[in-house]
């Protein structure tokens, strides 16, 4: 069983639209969700989380839709958002509200992540900082043993030393094989360390969804000496620019193009979108 499948999902709004949303995410493993802004990551979690009703298509969530079976669903869905939002109570007490609502609730989990957060449970909500207040939801989303993490932008914010310890977490999370992770984010290179799939959106538009090692070798990003970029390679590339000095382009990787450039690299996923998204400003 897949952990989410999307098949035709539309969802409008005045002035802006998810359209024809196609996605699948196999059990066990991570997905980085990635856009630039507006691209329409937050309306696609909302919409698998069962916040937005959908105009179309179909989606499913452990094998249940999270519009028909939200309240089935939350037993078995950890949600960190990435402006958590608790009463203003202490700790503790914010955990005792919310404990109850899972039947599979782990007390010692909970300790754990809170000793290994540097969490006391004293401290009020309003005095953490936006750091800790998403080491908080962490950590009560990884007490219910829930089977898939939805996490919106989780390490924004973060110290670089809090957001490498929790890609290491993400990845002991799935190592049971039985847990998967959707994880969107700006910040790709967290996403390009630990994802196995990846979905890029694009003004409402799935622009590829699919595994990560295989979406980064179908690609090169070339350099030459020229002033302008030959038009064979024009014919052919994503997009491309130019420098006094040297081109440079993303070109789908092919045995069919004789090379005549000075060096050529596989690119990283931050190459990658920088190309789509300056093709998009390129097209309007």
């Amino acid at each position: 069983m897949n952990a989410i499948e999307i098949q035709g999902l539309r969802k409008s709004f005045r002035s802006f639209a998810l359209d024809d949303i196609n996605m699948t995410l196999p059990k066990g493993y991570i997905m980085g969700l990635i856009g630039a802004n507006g691209a329409g990551k937050t309306t696609l979690i909302r919409i698998l989380m069962g916040l937005y009703h959908r105009d179309d298509g179909e989606v499913s969530i452990l094998g249940l839709d999270p519009m028909k079976d939200g309240k089935r669903l939350r037993e078995d869905i950890g949600f960190v958002f990435d402006e958590p939002k608790y009463y203003d109570f202490k700790l503790n007490k914010i955990k005792k509200i919310i404990a109850p609502f899972y039947k599979l609730w782990d007390e010692e989990q909970y300790h754990h992540y809170m000793n290994r957060f540097s969490l006391n449970g004293k401290m009020r909500f309003k005095e953490l900082s936006r750091g800790m207040k998403l080491k908080f939801a962490l950590a009560i989303a990884l007490s219910h043993h829930a089977k898939l993490l939805i996490l919106d932008e989780p390490t924004s914010g973060l110290d670089p030393v809090f957001r490498i310890e929790l890609l290491d977490i993400l990845q002991e999370v799935i190592e049971d094989g039985d847990k998967t992770i959707l994880f969107s984010s700006h910040i790709t290179s967290d996403i390009e360390k630990i994802a196995d799939f990846i979905t890029y959106l694009q003004l409402g538009k799935i622009i590829f969804s699919e595994d990560k090692n295989k979406l980064l070798e179908q690609y090169i990003i070339i350099q030459g000496q020229e002033k302008e970029i030959p038009t064979d390679i024009k014919n052919i590339m994503i997009h491309g620019k130019v420098t006094p000095y040297f081109y440079e382009a993303l070109i789908p990787k092919s045995n069919h193009l004789t090379p005549h450039w000075k060096e050529e690299h596989h690119p990283t996923l931050d190459e990658l979108m920088y190309f789509f998204e300056k093709r998009r400003i390129s097209d309007v």
